[in-house]
């Protein structure tokens, strides 16, 4: 739990992950590739392995709102 709180949103770039991670879930398929090239560019990062875990999770947070934003627009549409 420790380890969660240390690099976990510790940074302003942090916010900017998870808006990332948001904004490719509305790619849907061009997301995937989105998400493939950032974690290329996390695990290229000079970094602590922790912290890339971190950037990563920061990421998928945002991909998973964005996805479940997705999925509501797409059922309001169709009511």
């Amino acid at each position: 739990m420790a380890l969660a709180r240390l690099y976990l949103y510790d940074d302003k770039r942090s916010v900017f992950h998870t808006v990332l991670g948001f904004a490719s879930a509305f790619l849907l398929v061009y997301g995937l590739v989105v998400l493939i090239l950032y974690l290329v560019y996390q695990v290229r990062e000079k970094e602590y392995p922790v912290a890339t875990v971190g950037g990563v999770v920061e990421f998928l947070v945002g991909y998973v709102y964005g996805l479940a934003a997705v999925a509501w627009l797409a059922l309001g549409f169709y009511t």
